[in-house]
This record gives structure tokens, C-alpha cells and sequence, in this order.
């Protein structure tokens, strides 16, 4: 028997179809997520604003055990994101396991989009180490992160968690502390 619980899982998509697949599975009547950043394009002739996919290849979608079936036969989708390969354990269970995602991750991407929509992402495994920083004033206050080298020394990575990365943002210094 299938599921009728809702967890949110992570989609890899065929290239350049994320928002076909967003689309497709709003049509199921699943809740599907769409991370957009917008970005200045510079062409010859004009300068276009842009919306693109903050995570290539990548959406959000929470579905029942039902809805997940759907969602594996439409042409735009790859796979759903697990960890842990597909081998058996000597218990003769899997050991794959998809990631924890929340609805608290899916509000911190659309925040940290919203506030500053050019934000970069960046896999958490290729950061520098750096001191822990909190964010203590404005919109994103208390929001916690990873201070990045770079010669201004304020970008700071908003990890997320559940997803094995982060978006990397520009933050004034005078708006960090340091933690412990």
C-alpha cells in the first residue's frame, strides 16, 4: 500500500526542463517547488533580466507515495536525489536513503531568493572553511552560516540542511557575529 503522507523530495530533471517538470507536476496536484534567481543578461543590443533555476536540474516537489509513481513517468524527469548508493547492506536492505527535506528548508531557500535573488549555489563539500558567522540584523537575522574567503570577506553560505548545500550571498560585515 502506498503512502498518503506528504514528504518533500528532491528532483534531478533532463536539461533545461525544471520549470516544464514544475508545471507537469502542479498538474498532478502536488505542491512542487521552483527555486528562481534572477540574473542581468548582457547581449549585444540590451540588457535582459532573467529568471533562471537557482538549482540546474534540480526541483522540489512533496508527494504522496501515489503521486511519486506519476511523477516518475513524465518525460522531463531523471530521478529522485538519494544517498547511499543502491547496494544492499548485509541485511539485505538497501542502503539508499533520500534526504530529509522540511517545509522550514523549502521557506529558508524562498527567503534567502527573495532578499537577495542572484544569490550562488554552491555544493557545501567545495566550501572553504571558515569561522561560523549569524546574520544579527534585517530579514534574514539569526539565519546561520559559513563565512567564505574572499577579499571583501563577507560572503557567507546559508547551508540547507537536508540537501548537502548552500546558497552563498553577500552580506554586509557589519551585519555578522561571529559564534561559537
Amino acid at each position: 500500500m502506498l503512502a498518503i503522507e506528504k514528504k518533500w523530495y528532491q528532483i534531478y530533471t533532463k536539461s533545461n526542463a525544471e520549470k516544464k517538470l514544475y508545471e507537469k507536476i502542479l498538474m498532478l496536484d502536488a505542491e512542487a517547488f521552483l527555486p528562481l534567481r534572477k540574473l542581468r543578461k548582457q547581449w549585444s543590443d540590451r540588457v535582459k533580466v532573467i529568471e533562471e533555476p537557482a538549482f540546474k536540474s534540480y526541483i522540489f516537489a512533496k508527494l504522496t507515495g501515489t503521486q511519486v509513481r506519476m511523477v516518475e513517468r513524465l518525460a522531463e524527469f531523471c530521478c529522485f536525489i538519494s544517498y547511499g548508493g543502491g547496494g544492499k547492506s548485509m541485511t539485505g536492505k538497501t542502503n539508499k536513503y533520500f534526504p530529509s527535506i522540511t517545509d522550514q528548508d523549502i521557506d529558508s531557500i524562498a527567503k534567502v531568493l527573495a532578499i537577495f535573488p542572484s544569490a550562488q549555489l554552491q555544493d557545501i563539500n567545495t566550501l572553504s572553511k571558515g569561522s561560523k558567522v549569524q546574520i544579527n540584523h534585517g530579514s534574514l537575522a539569526n539565519y546561520q552560516g559559513t563565512l567564505l574567503a574572499d577579499p571583501e570577506g563577507n560572503k557567507v553560505a546559508i547551508d540547507i540542511k537536508g540537501l548537502a548545500q548552500s546558497l552563498v550571498i553577500n552580506v554586509p560585515v557589519d551585519l555578522l557575529k561571529a559564534i561559537a
